[in-house]
């Protein structure tokens, strides 16, 4: 029997609205338990034939190399306001309109497109120039395995599960290796005991997909740190897919082993193969350069046009709960501090983070507790004050309250922070500041504003009860003001002179 994902939507779909005689004849909910049984009972059969798969036929697929979100150079040092005491002129008639594509030089104001958000991301690359000092516990000189448990770090989280008596192959030579791998794992009671045990460290510190995926991989290395890629990533594949994700396994044309992984959101600058049309992110080991002629073309077993493979990994981040190593931030700028605590056991989890689209690092909320600190501190701080001048001081506190760098010059490879990130490192560029601003404008003030993007900088605009002068764009029948967290020493309503008749690209809305 054959069910795709299409068919069991489909089948939910129709039995919610029109149920047939037999689902008349039973509870709806007992209708749809009997549908989602037999598409796992399919999904099962996927997995039982792996194997098979593994010994089949491999297809060659050339490496594409990751894309770029925005390939213009950030600025090496903030703009700064040339007089900040002169008044904003420009109205809004001299406005740039957002559009659904990438902003072009000769975009000019009063086009009638109307915008559609986007987003974008920053690229990720492979050096490291400024290391985040690895996390040490006390648990750090603690054996691999003990008191039948197995431990492993993952970015200094110490982290630990059952230990399972098995042994994985040595070296896998060839795909009739992989397949007979595959059967030997299934013989094993990986499946049903360790499995589990992943999807309680997820539940128990907030790992989403990605993060499960490196905790994996973290346990794999630990485990068999002796083994040949082949073996550990034949490994890890197995046990990615027995968790229900679409992982799959590739080799080079010199039988290093590599993992294609999809994923819900667009991973940029990362090299990715083209698969019947789908994007699969390749992830090898650190020491593998996949720049070298030997790894632009990787190898994959074909699978069935109409197997279901999985799902896709999300990047999106919740709560992560991690031992508490506790760091100190205080932030000041005029009359404007924050100040508080949060845990930096998260920072290295987070430093190599695959680089998604900016709407999804403002969408992702780490540590909740630590935002509700500094909404309740920012609310303390500007009440009272009129809704322009409140914007005005939150965007100058925003400006002045962080040294400006690009992510090149200070960490070595463009990387856009999640917002408790900005509070930990002490130099940022524009898109980090635009994310803080842009949350803190609508949880600390309730206005309405948009994280906006133009060729190689990242902005913020905000929607004000009262007009102001300056420069402004129209979207979904509200007027939106530039509020630049970058551009030091300006104003809502200023704008840097570049981009003054450059249309934006919206990224993310906060309504």
């Amino acid at each position: 029997m054959k069910i795709s994902g299409r068919f069991l939507a489909a089948a939910i779909l129709i039995a919610a609205i029109c149920p047939s005689t037999e689902a008349q004849s039973e509870s709806f909910a007992d209708f749809r338990n009997k549908v989602l049984n037999e598409f796992n009972e399919f999904r099962s059969s996927i997995l039982e034939n792996y194997d098979k798969f593994l010994e089949g036929a491999w297809k060659d697929y050339d490496q594409i190399k990751g894309v770029k979100s925005n390939p213009v150079p950030k600025p090496r040092t903030a703009p700064t306001v040339s007089n900040p005491d002169a008044p904003v002129t420009k109205t809004s008639p001299a406005v740039s309109t957002p559009v659904a594509s990438k902003p072009q030089a000769n975009v000019y104001p009063n086009k009638t497109k109307t915008p559609e958000s986007q987003t974008q991301a920053q690229p990720d690359n492979y050096t490291q120039k400024t290391p985040v000092a690895k996390p040490t516990t006390a648990a750090d000189d603690l054996p691999a395995s003990a008191n039948g448990t197995d431990r492993f770090n993952m970015a200094g989280i110490q982290l630990e599960v059952p230990h399972i008596e098995y042994n994985i192959s040595r070296r896998l030579a060839n795909t009739h290796e992989f397949g007979a791998h595959w059967r030997g794992l299934a013989k094993t009671s990986l499946a049903s005991q360790l499995i589990p045990e992943f999807r309680n460290l997820a539940e128990k510190h907030g790992f989403n997909d990605y993060l499960t995926f490196m905790a994996v991989n973290a346990y794999v290395d630990n485990r068999f740190p002796q083994a040949h890629s082949s073996s550990r990533k034949s490994l890890v594949h197995f046990l990615m897919a027995n968790m229900g994700y679409d992982v799959r396994l590739g080799t080079n044309q010199t039988g290093t082993a590599m993992l294609l992984i999809p994923f819900n959101q667009m991973v940029f600058a990362h090299p990715y193969l083209n698969i019947n049309g789908k994007k699969y992110f390749i992830f090898a080991d650190e020491n593998v350069d996949l720049t070298k002629p030997d790894n632009l073309r990787i190898s994959t077993c074909a699978l069935p046009s109409d197997a279901d493979a999985g799902k896709p990994l999300d990047l999106l981040l919740k709560e992560l709960r991690l031992p508490e190593k506790p760091y100190r931030y205080n932030i000041s700028f005029g009359n404007i501090t924050l100040t508080g605590e949060l845990n930096q056991a998260v920072m290295p989890l987070l430093y190599r983070y695959p680089q998604m689209p900016t709407a999804d690092f403002a969408k992702s909320a780490i540590l909740p507790d630590v935002r509700r600190q500094i909404v309740s501190q920012l609310k303390t701080q500007l009440s009272g004050m009129e809704e322009k001048t409140a914007v005005n001081t939150l965007l100058q506190f925003v400006q002045k309250g962080f040294e400006y760098s690009t992510d090149e010059d200070f960490h070595g490879f463009e990387k856009p922070y999640f917002l408790e990130e900005t509070l930990f490192y002490p130099k940022n560029d524009c898109e980090d500041r635009a994310i803080f601003y842009t949350y803190l404008l609508w949880e600390v003030l309730g206005i309405p504003n948009q994280l906006i993007c133009y060729p190689g900088h990242e902005s913020a605009s905000v929607s004000l009860s009262t007009p102001v002068k300056g420069i402004s764009y129209s979207h979904s029948g509200k007027t939106f003001y530039i509020s630049d967290p970058t551009y030091i020493g300006s104003v809502t309503g200023q704008c840097m002179p570049d981009f003054e008749q450059t249309a934006p690209e919206i990224d993310f809305t906060y309504k």
